[in-house]
């Protein structure tokens, strides 16, 4: 069977045990292991599978490069998700009550490698002399982000900024996961736009799915940053669901890039 048809198999079966656990009215123990286990099974899916996209490229380029970065930051996701496990499992510690833990460390620092490889892979884009598209489409996707930035500051950073029980440290995080989210969802969407000028479907489906594994992140997260600011966020919550299907969104991406780079060898 075909790696990515075998891929998309799992993330429906990984998908569907979401919603039987998180609707099925088991008890909190049973919600706590399912809700952190599975993000570690999903983190290190993804993991293999631009592990797999890296090592298929031939020669160093940019591009390998750019895959490696993405790599770099999910595997530093995969660990943030190995050790928010572990404090709560194994420790027991109530992860509200430690916010930021050791965890968020590395989830932040995890941004960093991302958005570099998006960074590499649009500059190399540019320098190569491809169709960049219509500015238009550039202006509309700005105006997106101003707004979204807009909505996202009055409902959620500014009452986190302007509240006096939370302390500086823990505004930080709050604050990095949904801004840093909007800084990777618009260079991964920009790469899909300008990749579907190439007119073959088969080029910008690695994007895509990146683009919308991104987007599912900063969906999860910024519920994440509401409910947890306000206390009321707990193991077992249906927004897991969207950071599960990032991960393995971004796993299919890396599936479509090594046959994209099989297909052109």
């Amino acid at each position: 069977m075909k790696s990515t048809k075998l891929l998309w198999y799992i993330t429906g079966i990984l998908l569907a045990i979401n919603l039987v656990f998180y609707l099925g009215g088991f008890n909190d123990t049973m919600l706590l292991y399912v809700s952190d286990i599975l993000p570690v099974i999903c983190s290190f899916i993804a993991v293999i599978c631009l592990f797999i996209a890296y090592k298929g490229f031939k020669g160093l380029d940019l591009t390998k490069i750019s895959w490696f970065m993405i790599f770099l930051g999910i595997l530093l996701s995969f660990v943030a998700e190995t050790l928010y496990g572990i404090l709560e499992i194994i420790e027991g510690l109530n992860m509200n009550d430690t916010f930021p833990s050791i965890a968020d460390y590395f989830w932040c620092i995890g941004y960093i490698p991302l958005f570099i490889g998006l960074a590499i892979m649009f500059v190399n884009y540019k320098r190569s002399g491809f169709p960049l598209g219509n500015t238009r489409i550039y202006v509309m996707l700005i105006l997106l982000y101003l707004v979204l930035f807009s909505v996202v500051s009055y409902f959620l950073l500014i009452p986190i900024i302007n509240d006096p029980e939370t302390n500086g440290i823990q505004t930080f995080f709050y604050l990095f996961y949904p801004i840093g989210d909007i800084f990777l969802v618009i260079p991964a969407a920009i790469l899909m736009y300008i990749t579907s000028l190439f007119g073959r479907g088969i080029i910008s489906r690695p994007w895509k799915y990146l683009a919308i594994g991104f987007l599912c992140f900063s969906f999860a997260d910024l519920l994440y940053s509401y409910l947890s600011w306000q206390g009321k966020y707990e193991s077992g919550n249906m927004i897991d669901a969207a950071w599960h299907l990032g991960y393995l969104l971004i796993a299919l991406s890396g599936l479509y890039q090594r046959d994209l780079v099989k297909e052109f060898n």
